[in-house]
């Protein structure tokens, strides 16, 4: 979850992605994500990579979560 916001904020900032979308990112990547057990840090390092990339894919392949220029 934070891994994914943290991408979506920062998409925000940038003017990437309005703040509306910000949710929608979140719930796609968790939507999606695979439900693995920790049992050392690795495992959380890497769950956290892989939201990580879903949410830049997300966004990236999405124009319509893309903001209208100004």
């Amino acid at each position: 979850l934070n891994a994914a916001n943290e991408v979506a904020v920062a998409a925000f900032l940038n003017r990437a992605l309005a703040f509306t979308d910000i949710a929608h990112v979140i719930e796609e990547v968790l939507s999606n994500a695979a439900i693995n057990p920790v049992s050392n840090m690795n495992d959380v390092l890497d769950a956290d990579a892989t939201a990580r990339v879903a949410a830049r894919e997300r966004i990236a392949r999405s124009p319509l979560l893309h903001p209208a220029a100004a």
